[in-house]
Formats: C-alpha cells, sequence, structure tokens
C-alpha cells in the first residue's frame, strides 16, 4: 500500500492533470491512496471569497470565476455532455445557497466549510479522469474519515476514531482499483467541516498512510526534492538525496514549505518513508526522509513571511518569573499559536509568530492588562540550519535588523524586508 499527495501545482489546468494520469500509470498496478489538493490558486480565491462575504462586498462575481476556472480545466478533460458539469453546477449552488444562510455563523467555521471547496472540486474532476484514462478510481470524502477536533481553521486530529475509520474501510476500495480523497480537510464530531491548517495535504497524506500502516507516503512536487533553499530565491540552491526524520522534522518546524509541518512525527512513529520527488520528471528519485543513517547535508536556508515580533515587558518593576511566563504560554497554547522565535530578558519577553487570522490580535487582548505590549509586523524570519562561516556568508546584508540569534546548530535573523524598510525610510524624511 503506498500513499500518493499531489499538490495545487500538479493539478493548475488540464494539462497538468493529464500528466498527473501519466505519473499514477506508472504505478496503478499498485494497491494507491491518492490524496489531492485544490487546483492551482484555489483556495486563495476561496479565502477572497469569504473575506468579501464577511465584508458584505459582492462575492457571487469571485464565486462565478471560481466556477469557470474548474469549468475551464474539465472543458479541457472532458466532452461537453460529460456528467462533471452538471457536479460541478450543483457544488456552486451549494456553496451560494450556503453563504446565502450563514449569517450569524463563526468566521472560521464559514472558512472551513468555504476552503475545503476547492479539494472537493479538484477531486470529483480528477476522479472522473482517472476512471476513464487510467483505472477505476473510488472517490471518498475525507471528513467521514478524519475525525478532529473543534478548532475549525488549525484542527488537532482525534487519532483514535481516525486511524479506526481508515483501517477498517479503506483496505477494501483499494483492492478494486484507486482511491482519490482530499487533502487539508477533516470534520468534528458534529460532522462540520474542519480544515488542518494552511497547506495540510501532506499532513492527510501521512494521517491516511498511518491508518493504513502504508509501506510509503509520496509528495508529489514542481521541485526535484528537498532542496537547501528556495531554488527561486538561490539559484545555487541544491537537492538533499536523503534525511533523517529528525532533520526534516527540523525543516519544517523553522518554516520550510516543502512539507507542512505536521508530517513527519505520524510517519516516523510508524517508521513510514517519505518521499518527496518531481512530478515533471517522475521518473528521478528526488527526496528520500525515513530512520536511515543519512550523512551531514549542507546548510539549509529557509525564509519565512508575515512575521510578527511581539515583546511583552513587566508592568510593575519586577522581573518576567514563572508566574508571567506561565501566563503567556497558557494564552499561546490556548490559541494555538507556534512561536517561530523567542528570547527574554529580565523585564522583558519577546516572541516572533507567524500573522494567521486573528490571533495576533486575540493574543494581545488576552495580555494586555498583564504586560506592556509592543509590536511590528511585516518582517521576514531567515533561519540557517546547520551553518557554518560558508554558509553565513552567503546571507545579504540587512538594514534593519531586530533580531539575531544563533545556537550550535542553528541561526536566526529577524528583519525588517527591503521594500518595507525602503517605504519606511522614505516616510521618515518626508
Amino acid at each position: 500500500m503506498k500513499v500518493f499527495k499531489f499538490g495545487g501545482a500538479s493539478v493548475k489546468d488540464a494539462e497538468s492533470v493529464k500528466n498527473v494520469a501519466e505519473v499514477i500509470k506508472m504505478f496503478c498496478d499498485e494497491e494507491l491512496v491518492i490524496v489531492v489538493s485544490a487546483m492551482g490558486k484555489t483556495t486563495n480565491h476561496l479565502e477572497e471569497l469569504v473575506q468579501l462575504y464577511v465584508d458584505k462586498q459582492d462575492w457571487k462575481i469571485k464565486l462565478d470565476w471560481i466556477k469557470n476556472f474548474h469549468l475551464d480545466i474539465s472543458h479541457g478533460l472532458f466532452d461537453e455532455k460529460h456528467e462533471i458539469y452538471e457536479r460541478i453546477e450543483s457544488i456552486f449552488d451549494g456553496i451560494a445557497e450556503y453563504l446565502e444562510g450563514a449569517e450569524g455563523k463563526r468566521y472560521a467555521e464559514i472558512y472551513s466549510e468555504m476552503v475545503s471547496q476547492g479539494e472537493l472540486l479538484s477531486t470529483r474532476i480528477i476522479r472522473h479522469y482517472l476512471n476513464e484514462n487510467v483505472k477505476k478510481t473510488t472517490w471518498l470524502d475525507a471528513r467521514e474519515y478524519i475525525k478532529t477536533d473543534f478548532n475549525f481553521t488549525d484542527s488537532r486530529v482525534d487519532w483514535e476514531i481516525t486511524k479506526r475509520n481508515i483501517s477498517s474501510k479503506i483496505p477494501s476500495f483499494t483492492k478494486d482499483g484507486l482511491v482519490i480523497s482530499q487533502g487539508f480537510i477533516g470534520s468534528n464530531s458534529e460532522g462540520k467541516t474542519t480544515t488542518l491548517g494552511r497547506e495540510g495535504s501532506d499532513f492527510s497524506a501521512a494521517i491516511f498512510a498511518t491508518g493504513l500502516q502504508a509501506e510509503s507516503v509520496t509528495v508529489w512536487k514542481d521541485v526535484p526534492g528537498v532542496m537547501t533553499a528556495d531554488p527561486r530565491k538561490m539559484p545555487e540552491a541544491m537537492v538533499i538525496p536523503e534525511l533523517k526524520y529528525t532533520d526534516a522534522a527540523e525543516m519544517t518546524y523553522y518554516g520550510a514549505s516543502i512539507i507542512h509541518p505536521r508530517t513527519i512525527k505520524p510517519l516516523a512513529q510508524n517508521k513510514i518513508k517519505l518521499y518527496v520527488r518531481p512530478f515533471t520528471a517522475p521518473e528521478n528519485i528526488g527526496t528520500v526522509i525515513g530512520k536511515g543513517h543519512a550523512e551531514k547535508h549542507p546548510a539549509s536556508f529557509i525564509v519565512k513571511t508575515k512575521q510578527v515580533f511581539i515583546e511583552f515587558g513587566v508592568t510593575d518593576f519586577t522581573f518576567i518569573n514563572e508566574k508571567k511566563l506561565s501566563l503567556l504560554f497558557n494564552a499561546l497554547d490556548q490559541l494555538n499559536i507556534k512561536i517561530n522565535l523567542m528570547q527574554n530578558s529580565a523585564v522583558s519577553f519577546a516572541i516572533c509568530i507567524d500573522k494567521k487570522f486573528d490571533k495576533v490580535e486575540k493574543l494581545i487582548e488576552r495580555l494586555k492588562g498583564d504586560f506592556e505590549i509592543e509590536m511590528r509586523e511585516n518582517l521576514e524570519l531567515l533561519t540557517v540550519i546547520g551553518y557554518d562561516d560558508l554558509a553565513l556568508s552567503q546571507i545579504y546584508h540587512r538594514s534593519d535588523v531586530i533580531l539575531e540569534q544563533k545556537t550550535k546548530k542553528v541561526y536566526h535573523l529577524l528583519y525588517v524586508p527591503e521594500k518595507i524598510h525602503k517605504e519606511l525610510s522614505a516616510q521618515k524624511k518626508n
């Protein structure tokens, strides 16, 4: 049993879908579960749709654009009388009906229900294409298998129920052909749609693989494997042929976007190998992540954008003690906020976190009575794992550094991006 995951870039248009089918043909004699993301940038457009709805603006134009995008892809795959068009119309009628009756619902609930439609659409379209051009394919709704808590936009998996659902039902389908399902989505005990966090389809693949005790997971990407840096920013970036689970987990923790951060843990615990391979050259092995004895790999450069730096200062001329730290960490835990970088002094505690939904505002509102709070937004965080003098010499000068931090293995630099630095400098001159 193997699990394949295809992301949005691999199914962005009709030709891409045809390429995915060709990749699957190479392995279709095996038992396969295929996890697919939304097509292209559909999730971004669905997020914009939700924001237009929340802002009480005309959201129907955006909805029509998304529908036409999927219809255009379908026209490149099927004839004009194919049943998929009726299915697409039905899904979009359902979206419109939901939004027209969603007043009073929580933003997070509306968001999860809407953005999940991208995966439901893509898998419907691709399932029909695989059925007719590769092999019989069974479509499964991931929400019936992956069960989560009530944190709609970054939900936590109920592993006991989820593994039971997957192990008891899916193996019989794989013996009868291919199985296709969605990444990124699940549901809570009330049956309401939840999401696993942006780019969470990798994690979905790991969840299915864990429940099935699969041999491996393969994440098909538009890059040749896990690389030492984003090749769009560092052309000299190299493929890392082999990584240990711990090294891969560390890279994802610090923001490497090649794999979703929660993907590694369940695979490592169950000794399931993870392959990162290029869908444009499927014969290439890419990167394998496992328990093996990978040699020390070159320094890895990771940049996280949309960072927020928050400094919590004492208000009573005392110190940052265990009681104050407890207040901070309890608030972070309750809001499900991950710290990317932290530093403390005697009288202050500073953190760097992602700008995500309204969590920053909620954190500040919760703690403003206990601390003096200062905040800076629109920052970038550079992390270099396994750095040496040569690696650090490749980092160009930053004009406005907020924080620099080194450990034995990891180097961090939090700074104002050059574009924003120039804008601020111009404002000061004026």
